[in-house]
């Protein structure tokens, strides 16, 4: 049973998935969408850049905007990158957001009326292929009661502040630009945060001149991790990152999207599976649940043949997506429309332990298409991991010809609204946001 409603999640009869929450942005952020309860009620809000980077907006979950700032940024591609912390201990999120251009760049913490709190300049001469002078900011976890905020400067550097934005390290000469993300990791048992990121000569190129590492590096500022793109596949940077016990033998490894598996922290490949994949791009991981080591899913991006799959610790296949399952698109209405998967989130709806593997599914334009409004009937996949069995959540989106999209939805798997269970938090292509529950 599918609703015609364009708001309304509905699976089957029992609507075991549904809407809890639709916010109307006006925009499509691509990369730069976050969550973070800004004002201390438990429930989060939703900030937003627009492609530029130079308008940022803050709704309430009830679709309220709180507030919106302007921004002196210069961006084309939707990819800064900011983040939520509360560096005072005020039980609320401070914004951590970068503004400016080379010679007047800033980043800045904003409370919920969207003043500036804390600031600081940050030294830079030039821009990423992007535009974007401070390409991300994000905050880790130092301690279990303190934070850092690393801060990617183009031309090559990464900056550590303290919570009062005091410079806490440095590092310098890094290649020009950086992608796409923080990755925030923890080692089994640790409570601080290890920073993972891609140091690349250009983000938007991608010629065989082109080279790109993975960096990890610890809350004091030692890279403990370092692996060249190239080594490992014909590609200029990684698009997901995560560390874990994968194999279940107490030791940490590293997993890519690509699908390589790498000791940590000698970065030597363990499995590698890149072949089953035309271009990996996200990763979630659970517990195994029928013994040690953890199951991988990786979702694609630029592939369109179904090949998204459930991998086992030692790198086999338990479950592939298929392309039969991908909504197509007519191409009599729609010429050159194609339809791919988007970020995969583990989620533990009832914070009991079991999982869910959940991705939804978004609309690219591929080269020669018209560019119009393509209004379709998309799906969110739920796989059941232990059963190997699949739901298909059906919703309308519409890829409008006046919004910029680079592939990427940002999606988040969070308590979003005080209920103490997670949500499924997913931007669709008509500048609107959905907050996807389940009914227990």
């Amino acid at each position: 049973m599918v609703s015609s409603s364009l708001d309304k999640i509905v699976v089957d009869e029992a609507e075991e998935y549904y809407c809890k929450a639709l916010v109307d942005l006006g925009l499509y952020p691509n990369y730069s969408i976050e969550v973070g309860d800004i004002d201390g009620d438990r429930r989060k809000e939703i900030a937003v850049l627009s492609t530029a980077g130079d308008l940022l907006k803050v709704f309430n979950i009830d679709g309220k905007l709180l507030f919106e700032k302007r921004l002196k940024s210069t961006g084309c591609w939707g990819t800064t990158i900011f983040d939520f912390a509360d560096i005072d201990g005020d039980g609320k999120e401070e914004l951590l957001v970068p503004e400016g251009v080379p010679g007047e760049a800033r980043v800045l913490a904003l409370d919920e009326n969207g003043e500036v709190v804390r600031q600081r300049e940050i030294h830079v001469e030039t821009t990423d292929d992007y535009g974007v002078a401070v390409p991300m900011v994000g905050a880790f976890k130092r301690s279990a009661d303190s934070y850092g905020i690393c801060v990617a400067v183009a031309g090559g550097a990464l900056l550590a502040f303290n919570e009062d934005f005091e410079l806490m390290w440095s590092i310098k000469g890094l290649r020009k630009d950086f992608g796409h993300e923080f990755y925030f990791l923890k080692l089994p048992g640790k409570e601080s945060e290890l920073i993972a990121f891609i140091t690349v000569d250009h983000i938007r190129y991608a010629s065989p001149q082109v080279e790109g590492e993975l960096l990890i590096v610890n809350p004091v500022g030692k890279i403990v991790f370092k692996k060249r793109v190239r080594d490992l596949i014909d590609d200029t940077h990684f698009d997901d990152v995560a560390l874990d016990d994968f194999q279940g033998d107490g030791k940490p490894e590293v997993l890519v999207e690509k699908g390589f598996l790498m000791e940590y922290p000698s970065g030597k490949i363990v499995w590698n599976v890149s072949h089953l994949f035309d271009h990996g791009q996200w990763i979630a991981h659970i517990p195994n649940p029928e013994g040690p080591g953890r199951l991988i899913f990786i979702t694609e991006l630029w592939g369109y043949r179904g090949k998204s799959r459930l991998l086992g610790p030692d790198g086999e296949t338990l479950w592939v997506l298929g392309a039969h399952r991908h909504t197509v698109i007519d191409w009599g209405l729609y010429p050159r429309y194609k339809v791919v998967p988007t970020r995969v989130h583990a989620i533990d709806w009832t914070n009991s332990g079991k999982y869910e593997f959940v991705f939804g599914e978004q609309m690219v334009r591929r080269r020669g298409a018209p560019r119009i409004d393509v209004k379709h009937r998309l799906k969110i996949f739920v796989l059941d991991p232990y059963e190997l069995q699949v739901r298909e959540i059906y919703f309308m989106d519409t890829m409008r010809k006046d919004f910029f999209y680079n592939g990427e939805v940002r999606s988040r798997a969070t308590d979003v609204d005080g209920d103490g269970r997670p949500e499924y938090v997913f931007p669709r292509q008509d500048g609107k946001v959905m907050i996807i529950g389940k009914r227990v």
